[in-house]
């Protein structure tokens, strides 16, 4: 760990591991990213099915998957990121825009994401993804079209 690492406070050092986590991400870089989750005890609640993962194989393919299915690099934007910690555990909430190009179509939406850290080895590791949005209950439609208030919609 660095000596940046052991000074700064628990809600600054997640922080710095999103936006690590986010470069991975725009890089289309799955084992960098994979690095981010704590490889006991994961799980997510992914836009995709299944309804839960648990574990890194599956997790890992997902995301092999969910990127590659991207024309270039996708972007990713947070928007009122806020941390939470207290001990060695962590959460992150945002709203996170995804988008870029998928299938010849742009894609550009923003989800809610919350994810659980804990603090292993002096590393903050993810122990829980979630990502979601809303949905109409009446038709079963998910609600893409919605942004945070004062982000583009």
């Amino acid at each position: 760990m660095s000596t940046e690492n052991v000074t700064a406070r628990p809600e600054d050092q997640v922080r710095r591991r999103m936006l690590e986590w986010k470069k991975t991400f725009e890089a289309k870089d799955v084992e960098g990213m994979m690095a981010f989750y704590a490889p006991e005890g994961f799980t997510g609640f992914d836009l995709m099915p299944p309804l839960e993962f648990r574990g890194g194989e599956l997790w890992r393919q997902n995301w092999i998957g969910f990127l590659g299915a991207f024309e270039g690099s996708p972007g990713l934007e947070f928007r009122d990121l806020q941390v939470f910690a207290s001990g060695d555990l962590s959460f992150v909430r945002t709203f996170t825009r995804i988008f870029g190009t998928m299938g010849g179509s742009p894609v550009d939406m923003w989800v809610r994401q919350t994810n659980c850290f804990r603090l292993v080895d002096g590393e903050w590791l993810m122990i829980h993804d979630h990502v979601s949005v809303p949905a109409d209950l009446a038709t079963g439609r998910a609600l893409t079209e919605l942004a945070p208030a004062g982000a583009p919609s």
